[in-house]
């Protein structure tokens, strides 16, 4: 997916939202959703004492400045969050979750050195970390981003953290993103109860029907935004074609429903005379759950996937699928590319 330039400020709370919101991934939405409740937040040097750390008031967005220069790296483990070193100053604030819910933070470096990293965790300890609770690939002086669904009840911590050593001032946008609400929030891609020309839209989620059918225009980095290949009229999913951007620090993600013995075949080939770059990856993942909610599952690598490369293009494939599951496809360049890489991923699958 493409994106946007970035706008570098510390104290203009409107330009810093519009850089936080064009990276990433991540699409402009209304300002006005977010500006109402902007403000400057201390956070915690420290978490294990929870009344310690600021809890953010009930809110559906929120846009804060923080700041961690005046704090410590305590907590040189949380690097397994990310899975990589975060020799950087970490700070926390809190926010209560409920299970069902999605949740979306997005930092953006007002430094501009700065390389930062962002986690959630239950309570404080690396043995709640988790990669898809986390984001750090992005890169110094680019924005993270990521949703997320609680699958505990309560008060979550929110770390900030960094690759780089020293504090940096950031901007944090944290959205609770309402499905159904008839507003299509930042972290959302559409919305069931508002209608969109040319646009389905499943549990939140765009479904391409349509052969060649682009994921461009919103969002597809992450399981909670993950596209629904789902062909037109019940037509089966077989050689179907949609396509993709990637440039930067982006993921695009798809998702879709198999039957138990499936075979699943998928394929990433280049388009407008480009090549396939460097770093090129296509996973496979699976919930074990075909129906709803199984968009709310976080997903697991699939078993007894092949993956094989033609001149640098990925082709992976599942010889038949031991359960029904919800499937998902992950197309990646990484290091991030500084050149547009266009695609189209061809799914197949089908019974033997």
């Amino acid at each position: 997916m493409k994106t946007m330039p970035r706008i570098h400020t510390a104290r203009r709370p409107h330009a810093a939202l519009l850089g936080a919101l064009a990276l990433g991934g991540c699409m402009v939405f209304d300002p006005a959703l977010y500006q109402q409740n902007t403000a400057d937040l201390t956070l915690a040097d420290r978490c294990e004492n929870l009344s310690s750390v600021p809890l953010l008031p009930p809110a559906l967005q929120r846009l804060v400045q923080v700041d961690t220069t005046g704090l410590t790296d305590s907590y040189r483990e949380f690097a397994a969050c990310t899975g990589s070193d975060l020799p950087g100053n970490e700070g926390f604030f809190a926010v209560t979750m409920h299970p069902g819910e999605t949740w979306h933070f997005h930092i953006d470096p007002v430094t501009s050195d700065a390389d930062p990293a962002i986690y959630v965790l239950p309570v404080c300890t690396t043995l709640q970390c988790s990669t898809s609770s986390a984001s750090d690939i992005c890169g110094p002086g680019r924005s993270e981003h990521f949703s997320f669904r609680p699958v505990t009840d309560g008060v979550h911590l929110i770390g900030i953290d960094s690759k780089v050593r020293g504090g940096a001032a950031y901007t944090v946008t944290v959205v609770h993103p309402v499905c159904g609400n008839g507003t299509i929030e930042h972290g959302e891609p559409c919305d069931d109860a508002l209608a969109q020309s040319e646009v389905e839209c499943d549990r939140c989620h765009k479904v391409l029907s349509r052969p060649m059918a682009t994921e461009a225009g919103v969002a597809n980095d992450d399981y909670i935004n993950a596209m629904v290949l789902r062909p037109a009229a019940g037509a089966p999913l077989q050689m179907f074609p949609v396509t993709g951007t990637l440039i930067g620090c982006d993921l695009d993600m798809f998702t879709f429903d198999r039957a138990e013995g499936d075979t699943i075949t998928a394929t990433v080939t280049p388009r407008n005379g480009a090549a396939c770059p460097p770093g090129l990856s296509l996973s496979l993942l699976r919930s074990d759950i075909a129906v709803a909610p199984a968009l709310t599952e976080v997903p697991i690598a699939a078993a007894g996937a092949t993956l094989t490369m033609t001149e640098g293009c990925p082709t992976i494939t599942l010889p038949a699928s031991t359960r029904p599951a919800t499937w998902f496809l992950q197309v990646a360049v990484l290091p991030s590319p500084t050149v547009e890489f266009p695609y189209t991923l061809t799914v197949d699958a089908r019974r033997p």
